[in-house]
């Protein structure tokens, strides 16, 4: 049976010498692993291939046969959206940032359409916001993202909860019993971006890049001892040494 269904490009993987197995958010579907045999051939008549990069928003006929290792595609083409993420460095850094944490996020076949639609539109917003909006999206991307799946810090900076323990996801009324223990600027920092549920809210928290970085890995050790197979992005060293520039 045919299917139309929406899908973000999550990675694409080189297979045999002319295919693609390309992992991709669906809309309908969830995460699904598709095999597009022959798209890489020089005897393809199509360039279908250059729009299967990451971050692609694509409009999709699928076949789809639950439980199978791979699905396959009937026909697709680019959605109808600008994004030129790939010609600007720092704008498609953040995109690749964003699709790994969503393959860190995302289990097989969970369908997650509020995850889906923000994702989709966190992409117009990255290509959309100013240069001085898109430091902080990398931030906003993983504290929603993480939100929508089930993962987020609870409580708030206050005077009576000063500390953040990451261990239980919480701000407390003291130290937890294992580091890092977060307290101080920083603590206050980290509760306003988990707050933070717009882009001109996120936007509006101002930070040098040494301490957007810092609050980056807290949010990412966050998410490694809460989050099930969630692991060091390969993403964040390419991103951080953008940031700092």
């Amino acid at each position: 049976m045919l299917h139309k269904t929406k899908a973000i490009v999550l990675r694409t993987t080189k297979y045999g010498d002319t295919s693609l197995i390309c992992q991709m958010f669906t809309e309908m579907f969830g995460l699904q692993s598709y095999l597009i045999k022959g798209v890489r051939s020089p005897r393809s008549r199509t360039q279908k291939a250059n729009i299967l990069y990451p971050a692609s928003e694509l409009d999709m006929v699928v076949y789809h046969q639950p439980n199978k290792n791979f699905q396959v595609i009937k026909e697709y083409q680019h959605a109808d959206t600008k994004l030129p993420l790939q010609q600007d460095v720092l704008r498609n850094c953040i995109a690749l940032f964003s699709m790994e944490v969503l393959m860190q996020l995302l289990t097989q076949d969970d369908i997650q359409p509020e995850l889906f639609y923000f994702s989709r539109d966190f992409l117009r917003w990255l290509t959309e916001a100013s240069r001085e909006q898109v430091s902080n999206l990398p931030l906003f991307f993983l504290v929603q993202a993480g939100r929508l799946s089930g993962y987020q810090l609870s409580g708030a900076y206050t005077a009576i909860t000063p500390y953040l323990d990451l261990q239980e996801g919480r701000f407390s009324e003291t130290q937890g019993h294992l580091p890092p223990f977060i307290g101080g600027e920083e603590a206050s920092l980290m509760s306003r971006i988990n707050n933070a549920g717009t882009i001109a809210a996120i936007s509006s928290i101002r930070m040098d890049n040494k301490t957007r970085q810092n609050l980056l890995q807290n949010f990412l050790f966050f998410f490694r001892l809460h989050a099930p197979h969630f692991r060091e992005l390969k993403s964040l060293p390419v991103l951080s040494a953008i940031l700092s520039e």
